[in-house]
């Protein structure tokens, strides 16, 4: 189906060239699932791009690239137009930015239809609608006459695989298909790829950072490191026993929701402007000698394994767990600091909070959060999870006085950001100084800068508020910098020129820099590949252990969560409907929706789910309705007469609570559940 063979391609810009792969050499089979890995920068987009024939200008390619029996890289136009669509199709990280916003979602289906597969409109409609109910999208009418914008992160992505799925390619890429998607979506995205390979005969090659999912659905794995196949072989036994060290320091950056240790692997990779002549890892490598710096390794096999070849004169053996330390980094959630004699003020409070978007039109609204009551001491940090569309981001907007509550209360440090039902607001410098209690580090640091001006100009802007003086601002601003392991010349670059890494740690130190009483992390790593996630999580282990000052950890990471946190709370359709200490809700969780979210995490062992207690929830978070009674009703399959009627409260079940009252019987429930996704 697919064999790329000794694949280098080497791309010439002014002034200099960049070798982006060398001797890439892999398969990927019939009804085989494929893992592509490795680091941003390590060649894994520019194979896919090989594989479509879409390399960018300027590019050299040598090797070959056979789909079938005919060489991607010595094809004319128009046999690339066939390969595209019947013999290769491929689904973008971002499917909304890959989708036309001016087109219904069903015109462009039934177009790819007709030119790929000579379908007449009607026939082609009536296609389309079968393949967006064989990728689980209900409704699929309303949704072919829908524009991109109206589609969820999930329901966006099973679009796209209906659009690479729809011409019965060969092969079906997917580059980053679940990044930025919670747990949930991930797993039913994951679960689409997989039965593209088991039931329709499909090669899928499946590119991604997020080592858990490749350990899920991938039957071989390919780690990729600047350029080169440094591992290749079975997933299970690749992601179990590692031999070669990049794949160990992968394996030991990834967080793991059972509360496996997380170690940052140090340094960068290489840009390097030729094949290299010596092992590409050699810089970052704990077990390199003069051989490693001498000449590159060769592919080997492993004895042992079948098809398990790595690049290393260094093979490992030893478990992965010896490499790891006795002690995670992260604070445990065993560690809070323990209750004073007189305890502290609270940073933050929210008491009996709702938030309704009210309709432009009409009376209507979105109930985004409903009743939601929290306190969170000095020192502490507390994480939020849940789905898209469950409230979290409202609850950050809310802390930050960014949006109003419609009732209830919020204050910050004793005083409210924003005007507030029976509550005077702050104003003027009263006002701006209380905004700078609280601050917010946010999910896409170089978006949340200025593309005009310095990172200098931006980190100073908080005490340019304050009042501070041009000496007060420096001398803050250089002290933030060495906190964040940043030269000083980076103040006078522009957001454009900085890695991720580098815009996170600056997006940090600009929330660091006014010294707040709260910092809110609103989903700080999902857009970062494992190591350089490995690195931040670093630094904000380091902010967040601050007695002074609390932290509001939201992330659809539930293993990164519980590296952090100190408590969490579990939003659901805007209720809090379990919380408690981390390790106790995660090790224990009582509320079905709990449950169903750590079912769903993937894991480096290659199974979701929690001891065998996981909960399939039945339908979509879309279709549900948190109007009466339990917001779960819709989707739990444990639902009686007396969920959909009776508004469940939080209760206490040991250390934690949850907002269920059949929490004793699920254990039970559970053992004879029998759902049909």
């Amino acid at each position: 189906m697919l064999s790329i063979e000794n694949l280098s391609v080497t791309i010439r810009r002014p002034g200099r060239q960049v070798a982006a792969l060398s001797g890439v050499t892999f398969a990927v089979r019939p009804g085989e699932v494929v893992g592509l890995v490795g680091e941003s920068g390590g060649g894994k987009s520019m194979v896919a791009r090989a594989i479509v024939g879409l390399l960018p200008g300027g590019s050299h390619a040598t090797g070959r690239v056979l789909c079938g029996d005919s060489d991607v890289l010595r094809m004319d136009d128009a046999a690339l137009a066939a390969h595209r669509g019947r013999g290769v199709a491929i689904c973008f990280q971002n499917p909304r930015g890959a989708l036309s916003p001016t087109r219904t979602i069903g015109k462009q289906l039934v177009d790819r239809l007709a030119t790929h597969q000579d379908m007449s409109g009607d026939r082609a409609r009536e296609a389309a609608r079968e393949l967006f109910e064989a990728v689980g999208i209900r409704s699929p009418q309303r949704r072919l006459d829908a524009y991109a914008h109206e589609l969820s992160g999930g329901m966006a992505q099973r679009v796209m695989i209906s659009l690479a799925t729809g011409c019965a390619p060969d092969l079906l890429i997917a580059d980053e298909p679940t990044t930025g998607l919670d747990v949930t979506l991930t797993r039913e995205i994951l679960r689409q790829f997989r039965h593209a390979a088991d039931t329709d005969g499909r090669g899928v090659l499946l590119i991604s950072h997020d080592l858990a999912s490749i350990a899920e659905v991938c039957d071989r794995v390919v780690v990729l490191y600047a350029g080169t196949v440094v591992e290749s072989g079975p997933a299970a036994q690749v992601l179990r026993e590692p031999a070669h060290p990049y794949t160990r320091a992968l394996l030991r950056s990834v967080p793991d929701v059972g509360g496996r240790p997380v170690v940052a692997t140090p340094g960068a990779m290489p840009l390097l402007t030729e094949a290299p002549e010596n092992c590409p890892f050699v810089a970052r490598c704990a077990h390199a000698d003069r051989t490693c710096s001498s000449r590159r390794p060769g592919t080997q096999p492993i004895p042992g394994g079948r098809e398990w070849s790595l690049a290393c004169f260094h093979p490992q053996t030893r478990p992965l767990d010896a490499d790891l330390p006795s002690t995670s980094h992260t604070p445990d959630a065993g560690d809070a600091q323990p209750a004073a004699a007189d305890p502290k003020p609270a940073v933050l409070e929210i008491e009996d909070a709702h938030v309704v978007y009210r309709s432009r039109f009409g009376s209507g609204g979105h109930h985004a959060l409903r009743g939601v009551t929290l306190r969170l001491a000095p020192g502490e940090t507390l994480g939020v999870v849940g789905e898209s569309g469950c409230g979290k981001s409202t609850l950050a907007k809310l802390v930050m006085g960014l949006v109003a509550p419609t009732s209830g209360t919020v204050t910050v440090a004793g005083q409210a950001l924003v005007k507030q039902p029976g509550r005077p607001r702050p104003r003027g410098r009263a006002l701006r100084r209380a905004r700078t209690r609280a601050q917010l580090v946010f999910q896409d640091p170089i978006g949340s800068l200025s593309p005009r001006r310095p990172v200098g100009d931006s980190i100073a802007e908080p005490l340019r508020a304050a009042g501070l003086s041009p000496a007060q601002r420096e001398e803050r601003v250089t002290a933030v910098l060495d906190r964040m392991e940043l030269d000083r010349s980076i103040l006078q670059r522009y957001p454009h020129e900085l890695s991720g890494g580098q815009a996170q740690r600056i997006g940090i130190a600009r929330a660091l820099v006014g010294e707040p009483d709260l910092i809110v992390f609103d989903e700080p790593t999902s857009a970062l590949d494992v190591t350089v996630q490995a690195q931040i999580l670093d630094v904000i282990a380091d902010v967040a252990a601050d007695a002074d000052r609390a932290s509001v950890f939201i992330s659809h990471d539930l293993a990164t969560v519980r590296g952090f946190a100190d408590r969490v709370v579990v939003l659901y359709l805007g209720r809090v409907v379990e919380e408690g200490p981390v390790d106790v809700v995660f090790d224990t969780p009582r509320h079905p929706y709990t449950r169903a979210l750590l079912g769903s995490a993937p894991r480096l062992g290659g199974t979701a789910g929690s001891d065998g207690e996981a909960v399939e929830l039945v339908k979509d978070l879309e279709e549900a309705d948190a109007a009466t009674g339990c917001p779960l009703a819709a989707r739990c399959p444990f639902v009686t007469d007396r969920c959909r009627s009776e508004q469940q409260e939080l209760q206490s079940y040991g250390e934690s609570r949850a907002a269920c009252w059949r929490v004793p019987e699920l254990p039970a429930l559970i053992g004879r559940q029998a759902v049909t996704p």
